[in-house]
């Protein structure tokens, strides 16, 4: 017999405990369950999820920048991220305050 082994959150197992315990199983009875029936009928509930024209390039673009921020992370691009520390100054426009209120 294999076993199979996940690491998931506390807070999502407890979800998961509690939404499975409606139906009377356990987490680990629901996921050999789950393992059992994607094995016999041979799909899986996410087939065709992410498998469209539209979900490929939805799936490429969010691995490629992915890609990018890691790159950046480590110093093989530049960071384009913004100072959080500071507020744009359309934003400060749009809340009708300058930025000598807010202490920049």
């Amino acid at each position: 017999m294999a076993l199979i082994q996940i690491n998931v959150p506390d807070d999502v197992k407890q979800r998961a405990d509690v939404a499975f315990a409606r139906n009377g199983i356990t987490t680990p009875s629901a996921m050999k369950m789950m393992v059992t029936q994607v094995a016999n009928e041979g799909r899986t509930p996410f087939d065709g999820l992410f498998s469209s024209g539209t979900s490929r390039e939805l799936a490429e673009d969010v691995r490629r920048d992915m890609l990018r921020v890691e790159a950046q992370e480590y110093g093989l691009l530049p960071d384009d991220a913004v100072d959080a520390r500071t507020i744009p100054d359309d934003v400060l426009g749009e809340l009708g305050l300058t930025a000598e209120e807010v202490g920049q």
